[in-house]
């Protein structure tokens, strides 16, 4: 990614992929050469999201950007959920040739790549996890919550307004993320995506604290302290309590570390990832 100046603005020039790969229907955007990271965005958004740490990310490693199914460049989805994206993420890691991977999901894709490294530990390498779903209290005003935001009349509008709202610094690419989200509220397809998986967060299933007991693969969880969807005192507590022995980073942020706060978010994976720390 490179910031451009002109006029005083600050223009967003996009990181180009070296290419894409179509696996089971999926876009998937490689960059660099090395061993292998995986992305994995959250609801809404698409690969695009890390554009501001993969080039850094990529000069050691071979990173795959994901979009999910509905998302981006991969193919629409009728009925997409969170568990239907973590029962899917192995049978793509086999297809990108088995790993094992460093894994960096955030939010729903957070918690695919925690349930892939419990489910399929011989897949993942290393998991790196900022604001993971699957931790949020079963409470009526969450299951309401959900319900009411994948609803035909909200999700639109819930879709236009989420990141200006969750997303609390800003940038060149912070405000192309915010765009992009008002210009795919105006697809039928997308906010039909949007809306199925936020229904899908209330299925008991999207809990990311099964099996935890049996996590073996180095964890490092990263929390936006500034999240008001997935908050830390709520979700990212009781995150950093129920994973076992995971290094816990907090950053004042919102959602997504790697947009709001690049330079910050490389300093602490960064490490982590080449095995320098734990």
């Amino acid at each position: 990614m490179r910031a451009l100046v002109d006029d005083h603005k600050v223009m967003y020039s996009p990181h180009v992929p070296n290419e894409i790969r179509q696996v089971q229907g999926l876009a998937v955007h490689v960059s660099g050469d090395g061993p292998g990271l995986v992305l994995l965005h959250a609801n809404g958004g698409d690969h695009r999201e890390f554009d501001e740490v993969i080039p850094a990310l990529s000069r050691t490693r071979t990173v795959y950007a994901i979009d999910w199914p509905g998302h981006g460049e991969s193919d629409p989805a009728t009925d997409a959920s969170a568990v239907a994206f973590a029962e899917l993420l192995p049978s793509i890691l086999n297809e990108l040739g088995g790993g094992p991977f460093a894994l960096i999901g955030n939010s729903v894709g957070g918690f695919a790549a925690l349930r892939t490294a419990i489910t399929r530990p011989d897949l993942v390498s290393r998991l790196v996890l900022v604001n993971p779903g699957g931790f949020t209290p079963r409470t009526p005003f969450s299951l309401v919550t959900c319900r009411l935001m994948g609803s035909g009349s909200i999700a639109p509008i819930a879709m236009r307004h989420l990141p200006r709202f969750y997303l609390r610094r800003s940038s060149g690419a912070v405000t192309a993320v915010r765009q992009r989200a008002v210009d795919a509220s105006r697809s039928p397809d997308a906010v039909g995506t949007f809306a199925s998986m936020w229904r899908s967060f209330a299925d008991p299933r999207h809990d990311a604290r099964r099996e935890l007991d049996s996590l073996t693969v180095p964890t490092l969880l990263i929390w936006g302290t500034r999240d008001p969807v997935l908050p830390w005192l709520i979700d990212g507590r009781r995150a950093a309590k129920a994973i076992p022995d995971a290094t816990v980073v907090t950053l004042p942020c919102g959602h997504q570390a790697f947009l709001e706060m690049p330079t910050e978010f490389l300093g602490v994976v960064e490490p982590f990832l080449d095995g320098s720390a734990r």
